[in-house]
């Protein structure tokens, strides 16, 4: 009885190993992966353990900032689309790629006071893509950038803040840019311009931002004559520099002192 048990016990383990040798020790089933971007996009599982002839579930869209899913294709290069419908799959596993569409967005601008440019200048963007920014023109100031903030005078724009020259394609989404302007410095020589020799002495020049209100040296009566101001022409034909009003000169300038004669 016991020789019998054995038996059937050994022809049972011999049936069994065999069982197990005879089993595949690998995943021979299909898979799909989907290929979003190199860069930026949400991953998409992979579709795994299908079977030749199986159709594929569409997953949901991928999103990528600036840009818009467009179909999944078969090929890198997107010449032919996949059709969930009716494609199936073959005899191995495959990738399929993402489509994208860039977005595009609209650029305001503010130039602060000045002129833009009569020449096309972009007024749209897309992520990835540059284009040189227009460069406005305002007299008694030199432009320095767009930026995303407002300006009202030199002190609006943050130190180190250098700006845009070209199209902010890493900012996605309609934009407002706006101009930051710096005014010309002009240098200011006095002339005295005493009418007789041995005069007052000469100021020493100044710098005058455009713009800025006049605050000129004034000069002291002397026995023989009184000090009326200063002008741009040596005979006072010319502009007043009344302290209190506004310098408008753009270009380096020489005022000349205007002396009246004592009665």
């Amino acid at each position: 009885m016991k020789k019998s048990l054995l038996l059937v016990f050994v022809l049972f383990l011999s049936l069994t190993l065999f069982a197990c040798s005879d089993s595949k020790t690998y995943d021979d089933s299909i898979s799909v992966y989907f290929f979003t971007s190199n860069t930026g996009a949400t991953l998409v599982e992979t579709e795994k353990h299908l079977a030749p002839g199986d159709l594929i579930v569409k997953p949901d869209d991928p999103t990528r900032v600036g840009y818009a899913f467009d179909k999944w294709y078969k090929d890198f290069l997107k010449t032919e689309a996949w059709d969930f419908n009716n494609d199936r799959v073959g005899e191995s596993s495959l990738t399929l790629y993402a489509g994208w569409v860039p977005v595009v967005y609209n650029i305001t601008y503010d130039p602060n006071g000045g002129l833009m440019p009569s020449s096309a200048y972009p007024t749209t963007f897309t992520v990835g893509s540059s284009s040189v920014l227009p460069v406005p023109s305002r007299l008694g100031y030199t432009f320095v950038a767009w930026y995303f903030y407002d300006w009202e005078d030199v002190s609006s724009t943050i130190p180190g803040d250098s700006g845009y020259q070209i199209t902010p394609t890493s900012q996605p989404g309609d934009i407002t840019l706006y101009a930051h302007w710096s005014p010309a410095i002009i240098n200011v020589t006095f002339v005295v311009n005493y009418p007789v020799a041995g005069g007052p002495s000469t100021p020493n020049s100044q710098t005058v931002y455009y713009g800025d209100e006049v605050n000129f040296p004034t000069m002291d009566d002397t026995a023989l004559y009184t000090f009326l101001g200063w002008n741009s022409r040596s005979d006072g034909s010319g502009t007043w520099y009344v302290n209190g009003d506004i310098f408008t000169r753009t270009q380096r300038t020489s005022v000349y002192g205007i002396w009246e004669a004592k009665s």
